[in-house]
């Protein structure tokens, strides 16, 4: 109960902030791209929306989030009742993934993109939200002002992001595969591309490894940053 009391609050607070607002303008501006776009193009375009969307979502907005509720000494007065750390933290995930699914899939049905491997995409499309949202609360958590989160964010996020070149196939190496967005660019695009079982298990188990390793870090940086700073 202490769970789904803090996810609808956290989702109050998105809505009071104007951020499902901003993704519905979002959602209904890339719904009219795709639509407006030559058919051979949809899909190709709608891996690169939903893989920015994703990203975006997680690093940018989960940051913002965090830094207005520590402005308004928040985290701290939610810690002095029985609101667990972990709690805390999927709160924040849990109401994210439901605000970036529900855009991805909006998207994908207003622009009538389906396919039979559809369960790939969405598991692919859950993984990615939840990966880059640990990632941008893996900075918020020591983040001095919100200046000083995009900077870092942003380098991370540029980063991380180089498997695009690969997808565009403008420059590939297998390094790529170390990083999350290679499963993620692989994940979004099965409605488009017939890729191999073996490189779909692959992006499976690389954003449950990853996934694994961010919540472990997420939580240590919020322990020592946020519920107990110096």
């Amino acid at each position: 109960m202490r769970l789904l009391a803090a996810v609808a609050q956290d989702i109050r607070f998105q809505f009071r902030h104007g951020f499902y607002y901003a993704y519905l303008v979002l959602t209904v501006l890339y719904i009219i791209t795709l639509r407006l776009l030559p058919e051979s193009l949809v899909h190709p375009a709608l891996t690169l929306i939903l893989f920015t969307d994703i990203c975006a979502l997680g690093f940018f907005f989960i940051g913002a989030i965090v830094l207005l509720e520590r402005g308004q000494n928040l985290p701290q007065s939610l810690f002095v009742p029985p609101l667990r750390l972990h709690e805390y933290l999927l709160a924040k995930i849990f109401s994210f993934l439901f605000l970036s699914i529900a855009s991805a899939f909006l998207i994908m049905l207003g622009a009538f993109v389906g396919g039979q491997d559809l369960i790939w995409f969405i598991f692919g499309a859950i993984m990615s939200t939840l990966i880059y949202t640990l990632f941008g609360l893996v900075f918020a958590a020591r983040a001095r002002h919100v200046n000083d989160y995009f900077v870092k964010a942003l380098g991370i996020g540029l980063l991380i992001s180089l498997p695009i070149f690969a997808y565009l196939r403008l420059f590939d190496t297998p390094l790529f595969y170390v990083f999350p967005t290679r499963a993620t660019l692989i994940l979004l695009d099965v409605l488009n591309v017939d890729y191999s079982i073996s490189e779909k298990l692959f992006s499976v188990v690389s954003l449950v490894i990853w996934f694994f390793i961010l919540s472990g870090i997420t939580y240590q940086r919020f322990d020592k940053h946020v519920r107990h700073p110096a």
